[in-house]
């Protein structure tokens, strides 16, 4: 069974690095643009993952969009990730609150890159899926079985 994810990119390079690296393994990937979208996509369909910019540009704040998810009855028990991409001096400085506060507010993860691994994104990413979602790639053991 595909895996839906939806994914709010603010940033076309880095919207467009998360989907390919997303498509590669076999899930469906929804890209919203602003936080207003993503909300109103969510209202009408069912996602496996949600997965969003840490610095959002476009109105709204990154934390009342993890909000929203995890009030909303619909979404509440879906996994939310925060991603940050090649942050800047300032991004850095606040990423340890930002860390901190995402787990408070309910985020599965953070995943933070100096510069974006697809690999290394996508193993993150596999981990939180239901085991029936997962691909192919993360049911091999470390040992090279197969599970």
């Amino acid at each position: 069974m595909q895996a839906i994810v939806l994914a709010l990119h603010e940033d076309l390079k880095n919207s467009q690095q998360v989907a390919e690296s997303l498509r590669l393994l076999g899930y469906k990937v929804l890209l919203s643009k602003n936080f207003t979208q993503a909300i109103e996509l969510l209202k009408n369909r069912h996602v496996d993952l949600i997965i969003s910019d840490v610095h959002l540009e476009n109105g709204g704040n990154v934390f009342d969009f993890l909000r929203w998810v995890k009030r909303n009855p619909n979404t509440q028990n879906t996994p939310f990730v925060f991603f940050s991409s090649a942050p800047t001096a300032a991004a850095k400085y606040f990423e340890d609150g930002i860390r901190t506060a995402a787990r408070i507010l309910g985020a599965a993860m953070y995943i933070g890159m100096e510069s974006f691994d697809s690999e290394e994104f996508q193993t993150q990413i596999d981990s939180l899926l239901p085991a029936n979602k997962r691909t192919t790639k993360s049911k091999i053991t470390e040992d090279g079985e197969a599970k």
